[in-house]
């Protein structure tokens, strides 16, 4: 990126230009390579600008940093671009190189399933040219930027994930993404505690339908929750898939062991293996092959993309620990994924017995005992010898389980993950299969840690 370019992007002034080419963007010091530009963001608990030195030190060209920061003698006469907002200027810097990009943008959005559809549908236009995609869940007003720059200019297709907390996330986002085509997963009472309804996460959502090219195209699930919120919103064509309603543009059918059979326009039959279980992730591989579709790639390029992927780290991850077999689903969770996990984990095959541990799904708000206890009812007296819950929050569900039939005898409550932890491994049979799920600030997967301890 040429400094001229990052200036009048991010609105700011060389303090000295850069000799050297700016290659890469970061706002962590330890990531620092070679050529990299380091934006000093300021957080809750630091502020950047107290690493620009060792920034520099491990090899930055340059530093963004606020306006009126005293540089230490350690960084004076090194080019610093001065901004007045540097976590402003750090979106302002995607979306100038975003118009750099000459492959297609997708904007992927969703309440659950954002970062597994996000991997599939990478996998399945890589197998149509270079493709770029969010890293983890990089997604929020500092993340998205980040991948956004990250986006090499050869790519054909760059896949981001775009998500929300707050009213007013959304616009900002899209602004800078302004994408060739958007998807969204799903839409549920995810982050409800900062929202006044369900309507309001759908209508926050479809910012990012606004932003489509009218060019462009969307993908939408047929009959998701605020459908017709996330249709007017969209000035672009709007593609539908659905597993069973053939009134989709493209249907699928959920067969066994991760496989889904498509159905689109006049084409045969097209068989989808991803080896996730569960109608969600079925519901997640159909959209991922729509939009791939659309996009531009072929089935059999599709396909073949599809043989490379690999589901992200915590989503339904299957590890033989010692006699057990764990599924590790704890990356996050909101009322919408939980009773996807329990459905699916209810029809799992499991010979010697099942046991569930269920972490708190968090920033639910006033609306967490009653969506806790709606899990539980509904999904929570399931097929399993043990119910285990972690948290406050999460004695609600077990309450619930209680209610809709499930034995008290066979519900268990921890207080922390670390209890837990502690006690589980003496709880669980040999040969049992545990699912363990929770939002990520409950850091269930220290209960996998302690079983392989």
């Amino acid at each position: 990126m040429r400094p001229d370019l990052l200036a009048h992007w991010a609105g700011g002034t060389w303090s000295v230009p850069p000799t050297f080419p700016v290659t890469a963007v970061t706002q962590d010091s330890r990531a620092v390579r070679v050529g990299a530009l380091y934006v000093a963001l300021r957080g809750p608990n630091h502020d950047g600008h107290d690493f620009v030195a060792a920034a520099f030190r491990a090899g930055a060209t340059a530093a963004l940093v606020r306006e009126g920061w005293e540089a230490p003698a350690e960084v004076a006469g090194l080019p610093l671009l001065r901004v007045a907002d540097p976590a402003a200027a750090l979106l302002a810097l995607a979306k100038g190189w975003r118009e750099t990009l000459r492959g297609r943008v997708v904007g992927v959005t969703g309440s659950a399933g954002k970062t597994t559809f996000k991997e599939l549908a990478a996998a399945m236009l890589s197998g149509a040219g270079p493709t770029a995609a969010t890293q983890g869940n990089r997604n929020n007003a500092v993340g998205l930027p980040l991948s956004l720059l990250a986006v090499p200019e050869e790519a054909r297709f760059a896949v981001i994930e775009a998500g929300i907390s707050h009213p007013g996330d959304m616009a900002p986002l899209a602004d800078a993404l302004r994408p060739d085509a958007a998807a969204v997963t799903s839409i549920g009472p995810a982050h409800i505690a900062n929202f006044a309804s369900v309507e309001a996460i759908a209508e926050e959502k479809a910012r990012l339908l606004a932003a489509v090219r009218p060019k462009g195209f969307a993908v939408l699930p047929k009959g998701v929750v605020g459908e017709e919120q996330l249709r007017a919103a969209c000035r672009c064509r709007v593609v539908t898939a659905a597993l069973g309603d053939p009134g989709a543009d493209y249907v699928g059918e959920p067969l066994a062991k991760g496989v889904v059979r498509v159905r689109h326009a006049d084409e045969g039959a097209v068989l989808l293996e991803t080896g996730l279980c569960g109608e969600h992730n079925a519901s997640n591989a159909l959209l991922a092959y729509a939009l791939a579709r659309e996009a531009g790639a072929t089935a059999k390029q599709a396909l073949a993309g599809l043989a490379a992927f690999k589901a992200p780290p915590m989503r339904w991850e299957a590890r033989e620990i010692g006699a057990l077999h764990v599924i590790n689903d704890a990356y996050n969770a909101n009322p919408l994924s939980m009773r996807a996990a329990l459905e699916t984990f209810a029809g799992l095959d499991a010979p010697a017995g099942k046991a569930v541990c269920v972490g708190d799904m968090l920033e639910l708000g006033d609306a967490s005992d009653a969506q806790h206890r709606a899990v539980g009812e509904a999904s929570g007296n399931g097929p399993w010898r043990l119910l285990a819950g972690v948290g406050t929050a999460a004695r609600a569900l077990l309450d619930g389980a209680v209610k809709a039939g499930y034995p008290p005898s066979q519900t268990v409550w921890f207080a922390t993950v670390d209890e837990a932890a502690e006690a589980l491994p003496l709880l669980l049979r040999p040969g049992e299969t545990l699912l363990l799920k929770g939002s990520r600030g409950m850091r269930l997967e220290r209960v996998a840690e302690a079983l392989r301890r």
